[in-house]
């Protein structure tokens, strides 16, 4: 089921927010992860960083549009490894 465009506009401010607030991040494969272990990486993370998961060509759209508004920011080399089941 398509996301609406409010979820998709709140998904892109969200993930912007994110790439301006935090100075790193890192990129990992799900495949084959359960949900409850998810769950548990993401309760192990409250309060010190944040799981955002979406799809492909959505991270890399907020991605590029980001850069397009913040010229040089390291952030672009997270588009290259927007491929398969990631997060």
């Amino acid at each position: 089921m398509p996301l609406s465009p409010e979820r998709k506009a709140e998904y892109f401010e969200k993930f912007k927010a994110l790439l301006s607030t935090y100075s790193k991040c890192f990129i990992v494969e799900i495949d084959n992860v359960g949900s409850m272990q998810l769950q548990m990486t993401r309760k192990g993370l409250r309060g010190k960083g944040e799981v955002l998961m979406g799809k492909n060509t959505m991270m890399r759209k907020c991605i590029r549009e980001f850069m397009e508004e913040n010229p040089g920011h390291p952030a672009e080399q997270l588009i290259s490894t927007c491929r398969g089941n990631v997060g």
